[in-house]
């Protein structure tokens, strides 16, 4: 009797396990869904990689990250053979919504555009000959949308954690009056202004202003609300976290949990991840990170220049040959070594005009205004 109980226990643990394994493991679906029907197509990963070969796209892609222009080898399907082929779409006028299983917003596309063949929109399912994985999970499928670069300098072409397209038809005398409200709706120039707009940048900060409006309108650096960006508030290191890993266009990592004063239920955590992996910034000998510490005027160097070699806009060996013996500053020699070369590279390269002038006051703490103006001067000027 014992036996058998043992045996009955066995079974069902291992029909636990089976069911937990078939839980986790779900294969992608890529739903599309043409003006809004109850059925909608369902596309596994193996049909997508089953088109026949006029509807396959392997080449490469050309898109603008916040760091400039940049390619990628790119595998998938035509998006516009599978609304064509598959969904049989034979109107011209609609709209076209991509919804991303992480919930990121996607403005909607023009089905014109979908069908425009010098834009080529594509499925990705693979880029530079790897699996992707945007999730930060290698046990789900992933695809990202791609599409041709439309206009010099034009962002919003890579779309990504796709799993439903939703296609809808546009009425052509609805659409008419639209275009008519909206004619007389922007005929004042001031209702075009989309830019953000700050009123509290005085003339003692004009000297980071434009550097201030790029960084903004580029999604880079925030507003505090009301029209204020507040430029004489400190920065802390956390928020220069951000900020260089937006600069750079880098994804947000998953806090591992190595510093003792960083949690990862904080804000920053997914910045603080990122910079530290991709070597901006490092901890403290103790554990620490000190996200709220103010970041001083030489902190902020060392990885705005760390920032510039990442992107190409200097090699780490010109810089290592900048030296502050060299530097006009009155008070370089009060600028740490590790510090040093970055300090002496970004004077040289006229980063600093409007911060420091006579002396660097390299353990000054940064504000809003020079963190702005230091980041747009170092990685976009």
């Amino acid at each position: 009797m014992i036996r058998k109980s043992k045996i009955i226990l066995f079974v069902l643990t291992i029909a636990l396990i089976l069911s937990q394994v078939s839980a986790f493991a779900v294969d992608y679906t890529l739903e599309i869904a043409v003006n809004e029907v109850e059925e909608t197509l369902k596309f596994s990963f193996d049909d997508l990689k089953a088109m026949p070969a006029e509807a396959l796209i392997d080449e490469e892609y050309i898109y603008n990250s916040k760091t400039g222009e940049k390619t990628a080898d790119v595998k998938g399907v035509s998006l516009k053979y599978l609304l064509k082929e598959k969904a049989e779409i034979t109107f011209e006028n609609g709209q076209v919504l991509f919804e991303a299983s992480d919930g990121y917003p996607i403005d909607p596309q023009s089905l014109e555009d979908i069908f425009n063949d010098e834009l080529k929109y594509v499925i990705a399912y693979e880029v530079n000959g790897e699996a992707i994985d945007n999730d930060e999970n290698a046990d789900t499928e992933d695809i990202t949308i791609y599409r041709k670069v439309k206009e010099e300098g034009e962002f919003g072409t890579v779309y990504k954690l796709i799993n439903k397209i939703i296609v809808t038809e546009e009425d052509a005398s609805a659409a008419e009056e639209t275009v008519e409200e909206e004619s007389a709706e922007t005929e004042d120039p001031a209702d075009t202004d989309v830019e953000k707009v700050f009123n509290d940048i005085t003339e003692e900060y004009k000297f980071a202003e434009a550097a201030i409006y790029e960084l903004a309108n580029k999604g880079i650096i925030d507003g505090m609300g009301d029209g204020l960006y507040a430029p004489q508030n400190p920065f802390t290191r956390e928020q220069f976290c951000k900020v260089i890993v937006e600069a750079l266009g880098y994804e947000t990592k998953e806090y591992q949990g190595a510093f003792s004063d960083v949690t990862a239920d904080r804000w920053s955590s997914v910045y603080v991840q990122a910079a530290v992996d991709n070597g901006l910034f490092v901890g403290n000998t103790d554990g620490t990170f000190l996200p709220e510490k103010i970041i001083s005027r030489q902190e902020m160097a060392a990885v705005a220049a760390r920032a510039a070699v990442a992107s190409g806009k200097v090699a780490q060996e010109k810089l290592d040959k900048f030296v502050m013996e060299k530097s006009g500053y009155s008070d370089k020699d009060t600028v740490a070594d590790w510090a040093g070369s970055s300090v002496a590279w970004l004077e040289a390269e006229k980063v600093f005009e409007g911060v420091a002038v006579e002396n660097f006051e390299p353990a000054k703490d940064v504000n809003r205004a020079e963190a702005a103006l230091v980041v747009f001067n170092t990685l976009f000027k």
